[in-house]
């Protein structure tokens, strides 16, 4: 919420306004305008958002039950009595991280656009 605050507040109204004086009605302005600006602070948005959720292990350690399991308790319980099972571990951790990594090729030139306009005011 507070990316995607700044990053449309980060738009100057001016440039609403004056679609809105050049025929625009309130939904076109948004759509023709503020959302192609908007957009690559949203991929930013979507894809930390993505991450944060994919990764998280905590939740999925609880509310997993014996039956079931999420990839991070999967990753996790390959430690047992006999050490570490590391073919394992890499197996299951390539198929954890291999989607992110597709999704962030695909989005790349955004993702940089979204963190650049981040950070000049």
């Amino acid at each position: 919420m507070w990316i995607m605050r700044d990053q449309f507040q980060g738009i100057p109204v001016e440039l609403e306004e004056a679609a809105l004086v050049d025929g625009l009605g309130i939904w076109g302005a948004f759509m023709q305008i503020v959302l192609p600006i908007a957009l690559p602070g949203m991929v930013a948005a979507f894809i930390l958002s993505l991450v944060l959720c994919w990764n998280e292990y905590f939740f999925a350690a609880l509310l997993t039950a014996t039956n079931s399991t999420t990839l991070p308790v999967m990753v996790a319980s390959q430690t047992g009595s006999q050490g570490i099972n590391w073919w394992s571990m890499a197996a299951l951790s390539t198929a954890a991280i291999f989607p992110l990594i597709i999704v962030a090729v695909f989005l790349e030139k955004c993702i940089i656009k979204g963190m650049a306009a981040g950070a000049v005011k």
